[in-house]
């Protein structure tokens, strides 16, 4: 019996080591094939990182080499030792009208330049600037904006001006952040301030401080006062605002600052701030008599420094000015201002013709021509009265084209407002074009509250018044301010297809000599979307005719009124044949009255000018000579008096 067990005990015992080992061996496999489908897993997914990892790396090299090279192609390290670039002003038709000279800091040595001088500048933009590495948190900030911010740090401002054009948007932004921190790593704090004081903007079409010194102080920087030193830092830090030529008490007050700001970082003794200021800047303003309006030069200067930059080259500008009719303003509008609008108590006087695209042919800013003194076209808003109520008109026509329409004429009130007509009388109804005639107020009035106010306020601003509306009646009724410009280019609707026009006075900017390189700036018309349809053209037309005086007498077909406004204290007349239209304007600088008539001595001079001005153009028709444009017109082109216009 024990072999017997002893045999049975042995064979199970057998039987269950065979069963262990089985499935040991079965685990075993089981774990071999878990282990190699985990290490394809994982060469799976290295592979994986791997490839996102190379593509990712090729993607940031990539994205830096177009960056870097974007940023080279479009930076200008050039310095030109030997003089400053000349800028050549040119007609239509390439003609050399002026060349301008001196404009552009080239020459600023910080050898020469006392360092208290140079201080200034230091305080009055960037006080920690010899401290930090050329960047702040804010202008990391800027690299996420579109918006047209200044950097924060004579480092990133000298880095926006090496860039070849002026662009705003994250990308620019960026670059000009980059190139901060090479500038940074690769110059010195004194190589970066001195470009800073060569290549900043100051106004006027001035670069630098040299340049400016020499035109407006009449002097060296190096014998520069700290107080005229502290106007060029605060006309840098803001050209408009603080031009020490058109607003000397703002800009001498903020000069002031910047000296207490120099005491404040130690600069110098704080005693001496009250010593230094003063109440107006010392001026002694240098400039040429150009043959050239100096109002149209300032204006040119203007546009290519803000389309340009600090350049080192010389800049050809092609503008839309006819030489003919520009100096045909400069001899005939001083002429007759002193013969005829003078007596009458106007001292000023303003002209601005275009042709129907919106091309500047003539300007004239002003009496006599003084630094000192704005561009009356472009820069003075004056009281325009019905000038500017044309624009309810049109908005009306675009509603119901038929100038006979009845209207509401009585003193309802609107927005707290009462109009009151000039002739105060109130028929109850009349027709539109009666209402235009009679120039009064509370058919503009009704028929903006009909319309609706904030509607016709927007219409005004899209068919070209750039000047800020109210948001009540007074923009109805010719209460708010405008400029010339502003009167010009509404007038021109109907010209210009019922398109707004783009009023320029530059064609083309590009570098003397490269002719056949691509220009830096050129006009090309955008699309633009009709605000005056053409039954609402032909109706204005009507309108206009209405109240165009016969016996102005040009010598084909035209329209023209004018008007006194203000309380006599502005007086305009504006008109327009199939190629020109021209405002003028006459006034006093402090807003005093006059006897000056719109539709007398304005229209006078308006048809003096215009006369001689149309001499070997076709006599056309308004309306045909603007479909002739629309179909000649290539936008970018200037067809002033070309032959495929003349022939048709």
């Amino acid at each position: 019996m024990a072999e017997e067990y002893d045999d049975d005990e042995n064979e199970n015992g057998t039987e269950n080591d065979n069963g262990a080992g089985g499935r040991t061996a079965a685990q075993s496999a089981m774990r071999r094939i878990a282990e190699k489908e985990l290490r394809e897993i994982r060469r799976r997914q290295r592979r994986k990182r791997m490839i996102l990892t190379s593509s990712c790396v090729i993607l940031v090299f990539l994205s830096l080499f177009g960056i870097t090279f974007s940023i080279g192609a479009n930076l200008d390290l050039s310095r030109n030792m030997i003089r400053s670039p000349e800028i050549r002003i040119l007609g239509y038709d390439g003609a050399l009208l002026e060349t301008v000279k001196g404009r552009y800091s080239q020459d600023v040595s910080l050898t020469t330049l006392p360092e208290r001088i140079q201080n200034v500048f230091v305080a009055a933009t960037d006080p920690e600037f010899y401290d930090h590495f050329g960047v702040r948190g804010a202008d990391f900030a800027r690299i996420f904006t579109s918006r047209e911010i200044p950097g924060s740090t004579i480092t990133m401002r000298v880095a926006r001006s090496f860039f070849k054009n002026k662009e705003n948007g994250p990308g620019r932004h960026m670059q000009e952040f980059l190139v901060a921190l090479w500038l940074e790593m690769n110059f010195s704090k004194k190589t970066i301030l001195r470009s800073y004081l060569e290549r900043t903007y100051v106004g006027r079409g001035i670069f630098g401080i040299s340049a400016a010194s020499r035109l407006w102080y009449g002097s060296p920087a190096e014998r520069m006062t700290l107080h005229q030193a502290a106007v060029l830092a605060a006309a840098m830090n803001d050209p408009k605002t603080f031009n020490p030529l058109f607003h000397p008490r703002e800009t001498a007050a903020e000069a002031n600052k910047i000296l207490a700001r120099l005491a404040q970082y130690k600069f110098i003794e704080a005693d001496r701030v009250s010593a230094l200021s003063l109440l107006e800047p010392k001026m002694d303003v240098q400039y040429d008599e150009n043959v050239l309006s100096g109002y149209v030069v300032d204006m040119v200067l203007e546009e290519v420094a803000d389309i340009v930059g600090y350049a080192s080259r010389d800049i050809d500008v092609l503008t839309s000015i006819d030489w003919k009719i520009q100096k045909l303003a400069q001899d005939v509008v001083p002429e007759v201002a002193q013969a005829r609008l003078k007596p009458r108590g106007a001292n000023q006087v303003g002209l601005l013709s275009i042709s129907p695209e919106g091309r500047i042919r003539a300007l004239i800013g002003g009496m006599d021509y003084s630094p000192y003194q704005p561009n009356r076209v472009t820069e003075v808003r004056r009281s325009a009265g019905r000038m500017i109520k044309i624009a309810t008109y049109y908005y009306a026509l675009n509603e119901n084209s038929d100038p006979a329409q009845w209207v509401r004429d009585n003193r309802m009130a609107v927005g707290g407002w009462r109009p009151i007509n000039p002739d105060h009388e109130y028929k109850g109804m009349i027709s539109l074009r009666e209402a235009f005639v009679r120039d009064v107020n509370t058919v503009p009035t009704s028929l903006a509250d009909h319309f609706g106010l904030l509607k016709v306020r927007e219409y005004a601003h899209k068919i070209g018044i750039k000047s800020p509306l109210s948001s009540d009646i007074r923009t109805v009724v010719g209460l708010d301010p405008v400029t010339i410009r502003d009167v010009t280019a509404i007038h021109n609707l109907p010209q210009n297809s019922g398109k707004p026009a783009q009023v320029t006075l530059i064609n083309r900017v590009s570098y003397t000599g490269d002719a056949y390189a691509e220009p830096i700036y050129q006009r090309v018309d955008t699309v633009q979307e009709k605000q005056l349809t053409d039954e609402a053209i032909q109706g204005s037309y009507v309108l206009l005719a209405s109240v165009t005086d016969p016996q102005v007498r040009l010598d084909r077909p035209f329209a023209g009124y004018g008007t006194v406004a203000g309380g006599r204290t502005d007086a305009w007349y504006v008109g327009f044949s199939s190629d020109l239209i021209t405002t003028v304007w006459a006034g006093n600088d402090d807003r005093s009255g006059m006897d000056v008539r719109g539709e007398v001595e304005l229209a006078s001079l308006w048809r003096l000018f215009m006369l001689d001005a149309h001499d070997g153009l076709p006599i056309r028709s308004m309306i045909r000579a603007s479909s002739q444009r629309r179909r000649a017109g290539d936008g970018v082109r200037d067809l002033w008096k070309q032959t495929d216009l003349d022939s048709n």
